[in-house]
């Protein structure tokens, strides 16, 4: 078919009144040329009379409720929380590996467990002691900041608004009605393995590094793994959320947390099934595909 009898078809398209077909298709075609006119005109600009998507702004996090100021006293829960970041971040990953080494190196002999316990107990320290110099790129900034490590007051939250989702503390939920106060890790371990993780927020806060740079994290109470958490032979997590452990190591990444629910399996009324949030952040801040994003 010639273009011009294939562009016709797309004329009679606009055709509403058939006593006066020409003047059915100029009005289409001068509507819709007028239209995508004001689209790429208005593209850039604020829609009126639309509501405003709840995450708008917030997908880098923000603290929604319950803000309160904190000082740890004796800077023992900050500096847990400290140790946590330090571990899940890649930019310190090299300097993880080198204390690691130096610890093998003059601890011969001794079992990796017991590395591991002496790294967690002397590896903020040991980092900040490294006089690592101020910088001048963002990533030497930011290593220097986390160097130094973070203040002593931070920011305690009941909501937080991250990547799609709102999560409430448990205590939160409590007089909600909803349920946002569930989540899942994924994680690997020294073998290489991944596993996922799920449990509560007991506590949500911001840790404060200085210069505008806040780094939000969950205390969490988790369910033991892999006894608390089965997959059955329909594909669906079966938690025993009673099953609780890893109690030593409760904080996590606030941005590694995806949300999930927590549904009563009707067939065992004392364990429940892991149910994943919808992460909605489609549209929100030019997000166009959530799997890139993710």
């Amino acid at each position: 078919m010639w273009p011009f009898e294939r562009y016709m078809s797309i004329l009679k398209g606009y055709v509403r009144n058939r006593a006066h077909s020409e003047g059915s298709m100029i009005e289409g075609y001068t509507t819709e040329e007028v239209v995508e006119c004001c689209i790429d005109y208005l593209k850039e600009g604020k829609a009126i009379g639309l509501p405003v998507p709840q995450h708008e702004g917030r997908l880098s996090g923000r603290g929604t409720k319950g803000q309160k100021r904190i000082h740890d006293d004796d800077y023992k829960k900050v500096k847990e929380a400290h140790f946590t970041v330090l571990q899940q971040l890649a930019i310190v990953e090299p300097y993880i590996d080198q204390h690691l080494k130096e610890l093998q190196a003059m601890n011969t002999g001794r079992s990796d467990a017991w590395i591991m316990k002496r790294h967690k107990a002397a590896f903020t320290e040991w980092f900040k002691n490294l006089g690592l110099p101020d910088g001048d790129t963002t990533e030497e900034r930011t290593i220097k900041r986390l160097a130094d490590g973070p203040s002593s007051v931070y920011t305690s939250w009941h909501a937080y608004d991250l990547n799609g989702y709102t999560f409430y503390t448990k205590a939160k939920d409590q007089g909600s009605a909803c349920q946002n106060s569930g989540l899942r890790v994924e994680a690997i371990d020294p073998t290489g393995q991944k596993s996922t993780y799920y449990g509560f927020i007991e506590e949500i806060c911001e840790l404060d590094y200085g210069s505008n740079m806040p780094i939000p994290l969950f205390r969490c109470q988790w369910v033991k793994h892999p006894s608390g958490v089965v997959v059955d032979i329909f594909g669906l997590t079966i938690v025993d959320l009673v099953n609780v452990g890893h109690q030593n190591d409760p904080w996590v990444l606030a941005d590694r947390a995806a949300q999930v629910f927590y549904v009563t399996d009707p067939s065992q009324l004392k364990k429940d099934i892991a149910v994943s949030g919808k992460q909605k952040i489609l549209g929100v801040d030019d997000v166009q595909d959530v799997e890139a994003y993710n």
